[in-house]
């Protein structure tokens, strides 16, 4: 019920009409009903959610902190680039979907390079540097115009590509690093569904960017500025999940990542 009041007060957000009295009582329904449940797992001796694992750093960093503003980032990224090209330089589908091959490309092709860069680099230094570009590429996609060259869009959309997929793997890696074996299943039902509700969260904020957007400017029909817009706020979100990486050790879960955090070691 929690998750249902916040997603539709995010959805409904920048609407005209009442539109923000009905998204603001829905938020703070939502998040009453959030708090409650939580106090109740908190408390509870065999809660239905072990929130147990929100006390060990590296699982809090990576799953409940910056991790779901880095996921944000991810979910709404896919959503926003195809409507971009089609409504703001009016694109085919096929053409829009071609462009975003480009950033799915570089997501698949960092997969080659991921383990072997955690091990040198380790997680604090990865999961920041990714998160930094990962959230300025999308910032420099709010700037690409309809006349903008693919020899600079592509590159960009690749680059964003390369770093979520480092991002991403990265967060799921440490995620349950340092978690005790009595606390697994607790912490990866809790992982989960944390996952799928930054990456929806991600989508909905996004949505009501656009809104706020077409609402300061008085307009009802959505426009390339309007997404634009949302774009360039969705990864400064993405952006600031790297205060929270910076956080983290040095060597922190290398016993995984395999990082000796020494720079001798890694000659």
């Amino acid at each position: 019920s929690s998750l249902a009041l916040l997603l539709y007060g995010l959805n409904v957000a920048g609407h005209e009409n009442g539109a923000w009295l009905r998204a603001g009582l829905a938020l703070a329904a939502g998040f009453a009903l959030a708090w409650a449940g939580i106090r109740h797992a908190i408390r509870a001796e065999h809660p239905l959610i072990n929130l147990a694992a929100r006390k060990i750093h590296t699982f809090a960093i990576s799953v409940l902190l910056g991790g779901s503003l880095s996921r944000m980032n991810v979910g709404a990224t896919p959503f926003l680039l195809p409507l971009l090209f089609q409504i703001g330089f009016g694109m085919t589908p096929t053409a829009s979907g071609s462009l975003v091959l480009a950033y799915a490309a570089g997501n698949l092709g960092m997969k080659l390079i991921t383990t072997p860069t955690l091990r040198r680099y380790g997680f604090r230094k990865i999961l920041t540097v990714s998160g930094a570009i990962t959230g300025l590429a999308v910032v420099g996609c709010a700037f690409l115009q309809a006349d903008t060259s693919l020899a600079i869009t592509l590159p960009l959309l690749f680059i964003a590509g390369c770093a979520r997929s480092m991002q991403f793997t990265g967060l799921n890696t440490l995620a349950l690093a340092d978690v005790p074996p009595d606390q697994r299943a607790g912490a990866t039902t809790l992982m989960s569904m944390t996952i799928q509700i930054s990456l929806s969260a991600g989508v909905a904020v996004a949505a009501m960017f656009t809104n706020l957007s077409m609402l300061v400017r008085g307009e009802d029909m959505l426009t390339g500025f309007d997404l634009r817009v949302a774009l360039f706020l969705i990864g400064v979100i993405g952006a600031g999940s790297t205060l929270w990486f910076m956080t983290l050790s040095h060597d922190a879960a290398r016993e995984v990542s395999g990082h000796s955090g020494s720079k001798k070691a890694i000659k």
